[in-house]
């Protein structure tokens, strides 16, 4: 999945809307729908956003780290 399919996906997990979560994050509602849509994120929306929904950017990415 690419990060906007994802940040959908945790978005829907907890109820969401994009303007709360644009509230939450201080991401634009604006730029979570294009992210939604297919624009890449920068490196800090998605910090910004995964606090916001609880998670990693590890998982906003798709990815796991291993130790």
């Amino acid at each position: 999945m690419k990060a906007g399919e994802l940040i959908k996906y945790y978005r829907d997990k907890t109820a969401m809307s994009q303007t709360s979560l644009a509230i939450k994050s201080g991401v634009s509602q604006t730029t979570i729908s294009a992210i939604e849509h297919g624009t890449d994120p920068t490196w800090e929306n998605m910090k910004k956003l995964a606090l916001a929904l609880n998670i990693t950017v590890d998982d906003l990415m798709g990815t796991e780290v291993k130790n």
